[in-house]
């Protein structure tokens, strides 16, 4: 195959057939956005306010410019290839319509070969971005379309919304009998002893074809050959494959199908595994009590190869606000923080893009469960034919392109579909067009239609909840930890749950704001605001300063909170995340909200900021995630002078091993002193399970200082020893009221993604 990149001009004008203004260089794989931000000298899109630079861009039309140039041979195939234009497009040559559409992710082929040995000028016309209604300007105008809806504004992205050619757009010239297009699929018998796989692909011409299955190893597993017209399709058999498992439950070997002909080769890597969604223990007597009985709750404990698998992770979203600048390298070290974090699985958030191959093949090395939604979210979309038909087309290019990656464990429809701010239901036709692509491309892969379903939960993103009216008068004294909410609560899966925090003073300075703006921190400054420190989920989101006074009676300056708020985010992921572990098995997953950002954030839920810098939150959440490790139950985070700790330890253990009786000594820490308070032997804990042992108490005094820490150490294994923080807010002593919530509590509904 000879491949011939295509070089752009990229000009604009308000009306299709209105004439272009402003040609410039363009750079595909790109965005528009990107292309005029260079050539018109803009400044950085992330930094202050800078996003609202391309506002004027939204309503206009874009033109991509080039010329097909190129001769053939006898027999000869020539198919111009754009792997993905976003949004609605027409391609003409000359003035021939070639192709129309709408969609990011189904590539566009056209057979040019009529146009060989003649220069023919080639346009791509982009439409301006889909807008279900003209205002407001949010999320909902992407509600009739497949455009992502994160990008026209999220409490964790701004309103910018990309177009262009995002993907790679090229010219593949094809001899005789040469295969392209390849799709591929793969059934495990029950007992998983032996898999068959199905390949196809187009012809151009007739071809003698050969397919090959390859094994992790480089020997050919199995191979067949036939000759073929215009289309072949293979069926390969195979006993006893190696599957693959998540990481920390078996080996990750990849096999490679490679389909040969005419000299070409067209290779695509897979992995065999059985993925289930099966019931969680104690379930459904936790939901289903007596009569009358409703349905249990839906099935969220994973299953890979019939093994059990408890779910630790986080929720990823946009690796950039403009998906071309996902690159392998900003992948590679994403992923790898998620590994070295102790985590498994990653929910694909519904209402993003859908991520490059390359992403997926790293998660498919690495063990990295995924589970993939759909770009829904918090949307009531249509049940009209225009909606359904371009639905359909999308969702089926994203089932074909990834159904071979064993790390893709679970389909979904898309996020908080089922709840009032969306209001799609069960008979919605999208979701049973979802349900039906999935089913039918890709049966043996389990697909829910939204999240959250019934026994799971979502939220929430806040530290403390404050009474209403006592937070409405600026009291933050009183209130409720979260954690003590979810301590009382019984959830099959904790799929979104946040604990907000601001990024450091430096990040600030470098990626958000100037010295000016970031000592005048309140929710009426635009770049605060626009940065998602104010105003992004409720009213103090998502900087926390509410909590800031909660735990230690206020702050003196914008580094005084800034130290604070991270000091919270840190304290609050590890106790949140060991809470969920210690509530397996009735409890699959914790999954919290979220991995990363798009752009950068001066506060927000997530453990990475962008560009790939690690959050101090991180390393709290990669030692909660340890396999293996002495857990600390507490009642709260915060205590008074009065108040009496009551702590209890844990041995949680994700392994296929049992874990030792062990000895712990737990230590009061209080700067550099140490005072031993208890001394706990454990028993042996089975393979994949946790056990409560010992406890101890502890009087919190006026000795205390505001922030102590206690360390739980192994004797035998150090590597399971723990070390919590906590604050003792100097400026309170203990009452009835101080950790309990009376009257009405904030209702954040109308915020939740």
């Amino acid at each position: 195959m000879k491949k011939q990149s295509l070089t752009f001009t990229l000009s604009h004008a308000k009306e299709k057939d209105g004439t272009p203004l402003q040609p410039i260089a363009a750079t595909v794989p790109g965005a528009v956005q990107l292309d005029y931000a260079k050539a018109l000298g803009y400044a950085p899109y992330y930094y202050g306010l800078n996003f609202k630079q391309f506002d004027w861009m939204e309503d206009e039309y874009f033109f991509y410019d080039t010329e097909l140039d190129f001769t053939l041979a006898e027999g000869e195939l020539a198919r111009l290839c754009f792997m993905g234009l976003d949004y609605r497009y027409e391609i003409t040559a000359g003035k021939m319509l070639l192709a129309a559409g709408e969609g990011a992710f189904t590539p566009v082929t056209v057979d040019v070969s009529a146009f060989a040995g003649k220069k023919t000028p080639l346009r791509v016309t982009l439409f301006p971005i889909p807008k279900r209604q003209p205002q407001p300007q949010n999320r909902a105008q992407a509600s009739a379309c497949c455009k992502p809806p994160s990008s026209y504004g999220w409490d964790w992205h701004p309103r910018l919304v990309p177009t262009g050619i995002w993907k790679e757009a090229y010219l593949e010239i094809l001899p005789a009998g040469a295969p392209f297009g390849l799709e591929a699929s793969y059934v495990l018998t029950e007992g998983l002893d032996a898999v068959t796989v199905h390949a196809t692909c187009h012809v151009n011409g007739k071809g003698s074809l050969t397919a090959r299955l390859i094994a992790p190893d480089g020997t050919v597993a199995v191979e067949e050959q036939l000759e073929a017209e215009e289309h072949a399709d293979f069926t390969l058999r195979m006993a006893d494959p190696q599957l693959w498992f998540p990481r920390g439950y078996g080996s990750q070997p990849l096999y490679t199908l490679q389909i040969e002909g005419a000299g070409e080769k067209l290779c695509r890597r897979i992995g065999f595994r059985r993925s289930r969604l099966v019931g969680n223990p104690g379930a459904r007597d936790q939901y289903t009590k007596g009569f009358p009985k409703g349905p249990d709750p839906a099935p969220a404990t994973i299953e890979i190869n019939g093994v059990r698998v408890f779910a630790k992770g986080s929720n990823w979203v946009n690796t950039e606000i403009f998906p071309s600048l996902a690159t392998p390298e900003r992948y590679d070290e994403l992923l790898q923080m998620a590994y070295d974090a102790n985590m498994n699985i990653l929910r694909m958030w519904g209402g993003q893009y859908i991520n490059h191959d390359y992403f997926y093949d790293k998660c498919d090395e690495l063990g990295m469960m995924i589970w993939q939604e759909f770009m829904l979210s918090c949307n009531l979309y249509p049940d009209t034919d225009e909606y359904l038909t371009v639905l359909k087309q999308e969702a089926t290019s994203i089932v074909k392109q990834l159904r071979t990656h064993p790390s893709l464990t679970f389909w979904c429809g898309g996020n908080e579909l089922f709840n009032a701010w969306s209001g799609l239901t069960c008979q919605s036709h999208p979701l049973r067009l979802l349900d039906a692509v999935c089913y039918e491309h890709d049966r043996n892969t389990p697909f829910n239609m939204t999240s959250p379903l019934h026994g799971m939960a979502h939220g929430s993103y806040v530290k403390v909840v404050f009474p209403d009216a006592e937070r409405r008068a600026g009291d933050y004294s009183h209130g409720e930890e979260f954690l003590a909410h979810v301590k009382r609560s019984r959830n099959t899966a904790y799929t979104e749950f946040g604990c907000n925090g601001a990024a450091s003073r430096d990040y600030i300075l470098k990626y958000v704001m100037d010295e000016q703006d970031y000592a005048d921190c309140n929710a009426e400054n635009p770049v605060w605001k626009s940065h998602h420190a104010f105003r992004a989920w409720n009213e103090s989101c998502w900087l926390g300063i509410p909590e800031v006074h909660h735990f230690f009676g206020g702050y003196s300056d914008t580094d005084d909170l800034i130290e604070k708020s991270i000091y919270l985010q840190d304290l609050c992921y590890k106790t949140m995340f060991e809470e969920m572990r210690r509530q397996a098995p009735l409890c699959g997953m914790a999954i919290n909200w979220d991995f990363n950002e798009p752009w950068p954030a001066a506060a927000g839920n997530s453990l990475v900021s962008w560009p790939n810098v690690k959050k101090s939150c991180l390393a709290e959440v990669g030692a909660a995630l340890r396999p293996t490790l002495l857990s600390l139950e507490t009642p709260r985070n915060r205590y008074v002078k009065g108040e009496v700790m009551e702590g209890s330890v844990w041995l949680l253990n994700d392994c296929a091993e049992a874990a030792p009786a062990l000895t712990a000594d737990v230590y009061l820490v209080c700067g550099e002193q140490k005072t031993k308070l208890a001394e706990i032997s454990t028993e042996s804990v089975d393979p994949r399970k946790n056990g409560k042992f010992g406890g101890f108490t502890l009087e919190i005094t006026e000795d205390i200082p505001e922030r102590f820490a206690i360390a739980v150490e192994c004797r035998e294994h150090p590597t399971y020893s723990s070390l919590y923080h906590f604050v003792r807010n100097t400026t309170l002593h203990a009452t009835a009221k101080t950790h309990t919530v009376s009257g009405d509590t904030d209702d954040f509904s109308d915020f939740l993604r």
